[in-house]
């Protein structure tokens, strides 16, 4: 399944074979315009796209919409810890001296 951002498609006014770029021509069906419509371009979902092999016209039609993913940090609490557990990772400075300084003598 491929997902694509709405706008990208723009809102269904009639069913028609709509070009998205990186993706290709998609179907738009008289369903996908009763059930979307032009309300759903407020929101700016995006839609899980199905690979079809049957229609000359068009490479997907809409499968629906794409699930909702919650950001991994909506709680300020829990951005807090993920911006600690961030800090900690890094490189270290200091320690052993190179091989050039020690060939050196520095």
């Amino acid at each position: 399944m491929l997902t694509v951002r709405w706008t990208t498609l723009g809102p269904p006014i009639s069913p028609r074979v709509s070009f998205v770029r990186g993706v290709g021509n998609v179907r738009v069906t008289q369903d996908d315009v009763e059930a979307y419509g032009e309300s759903m371009l407020e929101d700016d979902p995006e839609l899980m796209l199905e690979r079809v092999t049957d229609d000359p016209e068009a490479r997907y039609h809409i499968a629906g919409v794409a699930p909702k993913d919650s950001w991994p940090a909506e709680d300020p609490q829990e951005r807090e810890e993920a911006r600690g557990r961030t800090a900690d990772v890094g490189p270290k400075r200091g320690g052993k001296r190179g091989w050039l300084a020690t060939l050196l003598g520095r």
